[in-house]
């Protein structure tokens, strides 16, 4: 076996690992990989506070009378049996 290969056996499994040596494998160590992709920035997504806070006022109306609507139908419904 190479230095290299050796050296590499030493790095992945803490030993070196002779050419007809069974090494068990193991998931890498936590710190090998980063799970972010390579070019993703680092912008943080917005809170749902701030969503809430980013719309405009005619939303909060329109939103209520939708809601209103909706409840005086399923009233009216369930009256109406």
């Amino acid at each position: 076996m190479t230095s290299a290969r050796r050296l590499e056996g030493v790095r992945a499994y803490g030993r070196a690992a002779d050419a007809f040596d069974t090494v068990a494998w193991r998931p890498p160590s936590s710190a090998r990989f980063d799970p972010r992709v390579a070019n993703d920035a680092v912008d943080p997504e917005p809170t749902l506070k701030e969503l809430i806070a980013d719309l405009p006022g005619w939303v909060t109306v329109v939103g209520g009378g939708v809601i209103a609507a909706l409840m005086g139908a399923l009233v009216g419904g369930a009256l109406a049996l």
